[in-house]
């Protein structure tokens, strides 16, 4: 059987003042205190955070920032290599390489193979190329937070030197009017041009990163044979003054790009209010 303990004590009644007994069981007691410390707990805590706070006079901050070479990755434009699969008439098939600076600054390096089969549906001639090309440049990051979604502006540099084949086997002769078979094999040929876009990158798991870009393209020069010009310019697209072009990168990026710095501020003490 369980303790118990009597007590005796007077309420106060305007008409009568009975003495009651009162029985006191233990855990009663104890679930009591508990709720009581629990209050007074809580009601401190609340005073505290009211009152300023009373910063050391000196303390350290600590703040992330990107180290100097923060990583470095390697990728692939999957789309010219699914063009490439399905049997598209052109397909620039490339991989890249870059360093990551800062988690600001991007080098890029773009090397691929262009390749276009084409039948003109007007003249009939046919045209055929299978010749790499290159691109320098880099990508300006304009997210400020370090967390794996980045914002590129980009600049590229391309250069490409191919060699290509026209064909028609019912060439009509421009001055004698009869139809001969025309075929110009290994013409060679050099194009430069300029690429401004912009591009997003996010993070999908663990060095895996999708990247998606959209590019205006510009050439600045173009050399090739009198007797027949290029359709197609490998890395650049159809042989044109201007033009627009896309990329959906599937990147590994190993690196890190964040490190946390610790500096020592000064700050004087302040008073707590009364």
């Amino acid at each position: 059987m369980k303790r118990l303990t009597t007590c005796r004590f007077i309420c106060f009644n305007p008409s009568v003042l009975p003495v009651v007994k009162c029985r006191w069981n233990g855990r009663r007691v104890l679930l009591l205190l508990l709720i009581s410390l629990g209050v007074t707990t809580l009601y401190a805590q609340e005073q505290q955070e009211q009152q300023p706070a009373i910063p050391a006079e000196i303390g350290v901050q600590q703040s992330e920032k990107a180290p100097l070479l923060s990583g470095i990755a390697v990728g692939a434009d999957i789309v010219g290599f699914i063009m490439k699969v399905v049997g598209s008439k052109f397909a620039n098939m490339e991989v890249n390489a870059r360093l990551n600076i800062l988690d600001k600054y991007f080098p890029v390096a773009e090397l691929g193979i262009g390749d276009c089969h084409r039948e003109g549906a007007e003249t009939g001639n046919t045209f055929s190329t299978t010749s790499p090309y290159m691109r320098f440049g880099i990508d300006y990051n304009f997210n400020k937070k370090h967390n794996g979604n980045r914002l590129f502006g980009i600049f590229r540099y391309g250069f490409s030197s191919f060699t290509y084949d026209i064909g028609n086997d019912n060439f009509t002769d421009p001055v004698y009017g009869n139809s001969v078979a025309l075929q110009l094999n290994s013409q060679k040929a050099t194009a430069q041009w300029l690429e401004f876009g912009v591009g997003v990158e996010t993070k999908l798991w663990s060095i895996v990163r999708l990247g998606w870009s959209m590019r205006y393209k510009s050439r600045i020069s173009m050399k090739s044979p009198d007797e027949g010009t290029p359709y197609f310019i490998p890395g650049f697209g159809k042989n044109d003054s201007n033009g627009w072009g896309g990329t959906v990168n599937l990147i590994f990026d190993v690196g890190k790009t964040t490190k946390k710095t610790k500096s020592k501020v000064k700050s004087n003490k302040v008073a707590a209010d009364k």
